[in-house]
């Protein structure tokens, strides 16, 4: 039997088992760094394998496999779920008010079918796997928590790979895009402080609302006006508000936005107009008030990386369903930080569980078909044998 069918095989052997693994996770999702019930139960499922999982940071973890010889190659799932609530009819939707909506409860069954499958075959590795379950993902500053923490080090890291499903894509196809992969992200989180008052008496107070709306005025025409139209840029604001009366000028008001962008230039450009276009606005009309800023840098596929695990790929997937993506993806993935200190790889696998029908992710309706895990998991375990039999 080669290898590629061992792993193909092997995986949809414990196929029951992994989607078990996957409702259970789908059932209870858990947010951020604030994950306790998700790391217990990733924590016993790997103990269970014989394995000896690693707290790294906040709530991240990690196992090794292999003869820690020769290079070191990373498989990476993130854990965190999104501030959702389901709308779905699976049975076994979410029972809190999160949700899976992006996929990373099959993203964690990933990993813990890798290392299932990684641990049985520890003697066909030449060299080292280290699985990393990461938190805090789509709020953009895990995998930094991860790196700050040494999850690139003892042994260190020689290059990574990551799966993530994607809605969009048939079971059983995959993409990915050398080079330039998603963009960056920016996050803008303003609270200004007014001086409320009575609304009868407007002359007396210092109305935050007020200035909240022509922040946002001025921002939402920022990119239209400072932006070449041949450069690709979003900035987007999605939450903002204040007060609880109409009779009651507030005493603060918030707003939070979210700048996409892929060239560097424009990235800081648009990044320093925010944060001048705020003082001013904020200042003029008397307020004050306070900015903290999130920055997730954009992901790079490095392509000699690409064109050595691209044949072992389609070993599994067949030579027809790897495609080769034209187009960045225009949000933001914080696999990135790994991918600006080691050579990465980062993979699409299709999961469309409706077909026409299906939502896209971050969809309070979106239903990811589970004819994605083993698949998964058998492209994970193979080319990581073989990428790390070929370089050592």
């Amino acid at each position: 039997m080669s290898v590629k069918q061992e792993s193909l095989l092997s995986a949809e052997s414990i196929k029951e088992e992994l989607i078990e693994h996957r409702r259970y996770l789908h059932q209870h999702p858990e947010l951020g760094f604030d994950l306790p019930n998700t790391v217990a139960y990733v924590e016993k499922a790997l103990k269970g394998m014989g394995m000896e999982p690693i707290k790294v940071g906040k709530a991240g973890l990690t196992v090794t496999i292999g003869n820690g010889n020769g290079k070191t190659l990373l498989l990476r799932g993130d854990m965190d779920a999104l501030p959702i609530k389901e709308n779905t009819n699976l049975s076994f939707k979410s029972t809190n008010e999160y949700m899976h909506a992006c996929g990373h409860d099959i993203h964690t069954t990933f990993m813990l079918g890798a290392a299932k499958l990684l641990k049985e075959r520890e003697n066909e590795i030449n060299g080292t796997i280290k699985i990393m379950f990461q938190p805090a993902e789509e709020i953009g500053v895990g995998a930094k928590d991860m790196i700050e923490n040494g999850i690139l080090e003892n042994p260190p890291v020689d290059a990574a790979l990551a799966l993530h499903v994607d809605p969009s894509l048939e079971v059983g196809k995959f993409g990915y895009k050398p080079g330039l992969a998603a963009s960056s992200l920016d996050g803008f989180f303003l609270n200004v402080q007014g001086k409320g008052g009575h609304s009868s008496e407007p002359q007396k107070a210092i109305d935050p609302l007020m200035i909240i709306n022509a922040v946002y005025n001025q921002l939402n025409v920022l990119v239209g006006k400072e932006v070449d139209p041949g450069e690709r840029a979003v900035l987007v604001i999605g939450k903002m508000g204040g007060g609880t009366a109409a009779n009651v000028i507030p005493d603060t008001a918030y707003l939070e936005a979210i700048l996409r962008s892929f060239n560097p230039d424009v990235r800081n450009h648009i990044f320093n107009r925010v944060q001048e276009i705020i003082d001013a606005t904020v200042k003029m009309m008397r307020g004050t008030y306070t900015l903290e800023t999130i920055s997730t840098p954009s992901l790079y596929n490095n392509e000699e990386l690409c064109e050595q695990m691209v044949p072992f790929i389609k070993e599994v997937t067949g030579e027809q369903n790897l495609q080769v993506n034209e187009e960045p993806l225009a949000g933001t993935e914080d696999f990135s930080y790994i991918s600006n200190v080691v050579p990465t790889m980062f993979m699409w696998a299709g999961a469309n569980g409706l077909g026409e029908k299906n939502y896209p992710l971050h969809n309070p309706n979106v239903v990811l078909d589970e004819g994605v895990i083993p698949v998964g998991v058998a492209v994970l375990v193979h080319t990581a044998i073989e990428w790390l039999k070929h370089r050592n």
